[in-house]
C-alpha cells in the first residue's frame, strides 16, 4: 500500500512538473504557428502518463518514441520561434527587486501626466517601462542618464526642439534610465500601413522583451499601449494607469 502510496506522489509530481514546463513553452511559443505543434505534444504527453498509470507498456513504448520525434522535429522546423524564446529566458534576471506597490503607482502617475500633457500637444512620444527581462542593449543604444523619473522631464525630454527627442526612453523603477534608445521595428503585416515608426518600434520591443511600452502620436495625440507584440490603441491616460498598474502589481 505504502509503494502504491509513493507511486501515486511520483505521477503527481512528474504532471506537475511536465505541466510547467509546457505551460511556460506555451507562453514563450504563444502567438507563433508552433503553438499548434505544441497542443499535439500536450495531448502525447497526458495519454503517455495515463499508459502509465494504467500499466501499459507497448502503448507507453510507442509514444515515447512519437514524443521524441516531436521533440525533434520541434527543433528543425521552429528554430526561429525557439530562438526567440530562449532569449527572452536569459534576459530574465533570476534576482529581481521587486518595488512597493507605492513606488509604483508613483511611478505610473509622473508616467500618465507626461502622457496626457503630451497627448493633448500632440507631441509624440516613445517611452518603455522594463519589467523583468534586460534592456541593456536597447539602453546602450541611447543616452544613459539614470535621472529622477518625474512628468516634468518627460514632457521635456520630447518636446519637438529638444536635442532628446528622437528615440525611446526607457524607464525603471523610479529612474529614467536611458534617452534616444532605438527599439526593433515590428515586421507584423497585421499592423497596417498607416502606422508610423514609433508604433512599430513600440510593438517591436514589445514582440522581443516583456516591456510595457507608450506611444503618444504626434499626428492626433492619441495614446497607444503595446504589450507582447498587441497594440492597443486609443487610450485615456485614466486608462493607460488602469492598465499599466494591472501589469505591474500581478501578484
Amino acid at each position: 500500500m505504502d509503494l502504491v502510496r509513493l507511486l501515486n506522489w511520483k505521477v503527481i509530481l512528474e504532471i506537475l512538473i511536465l505541466w510547467i514546463v509546457i505551460y511556460r513553452i506555451f507562453l514563450f511559443l504563444k502567438g507563433t504557428k508552433a503553438v499548434y505543434l505544441l497542443r499535439g505534444i500536450i495531448i502525447l504527453v497526458i495519454s503517455l502518463l495515463l499508459f502509465q498509470m494504467f500499466g501499459l507498456p507497448v502503448l507507453t513504448r510507442i509514444l515515447t518514441y512519437l514524443f521524441a520525434f516531436f521533440l525533434i522535429l520541434i527543433v528543425i522546423i521552429f528554430q526561429p520561434e525557439l530562438r526567440e524564446g530562449l532569449t527572452r529566458l536569459g534576459q530574465r534576471h533570476i534576482f529581481h527587486i521587486e518595488l512597493k506597490k507605492e513606488d509604483i503607482e508613483k511611478s505610473l502617475r509622473e508616467i500618465v501626466s507626461g502622457v496626457g500633457v503630451l497627448s493633448r500637444k500632440k507631441i509624440g512620444a516613445l517611452i518603455a517601462i522594463k519589467r523583468e527581462m534586460g534592456l541593456k542593449k536597447f539602453i546602450e543604444s541611447g543616452l544613459i542618464v539614470n535621472a529622477e523619473l518625474s512628468s516634468e522631464l518627460l514632457q521635456n525630454i520630447f518636446y519637438p526642439s529638444a536635442p532628446l527627442h528622437d528615440g525611446g526612453v526607457i524607464v525603471e523603477g523610479t529612474k529614467i534610465v536611458a534617452t534616444s534608445c532605438l527599439f526593433p521595428l515590428s515586421d507584423n503585416p497585421g499592423l497596417g500601413r498607416t502606422l508610423g515608426m514609433r508604433h512599430r518600434a513600440a510593438v517591436g520591443l514589445s514582440e522581443n522583451t516583456d516591456a510595457l511600452v507608450i506611444i503618444v502620436s504626434e499626428e492626433n495625440g492619441f495614446i497607444s499601449l503595446a504589450i507582447n507584440g498587441q497594440l492597443t490603441r486609443n487610450l485615456t491616460p485614466n486608462d493607460l494607469f488602469t492598465i499599466l498598474k494591472g501589469q505591474l502589481t500581478k501578484p
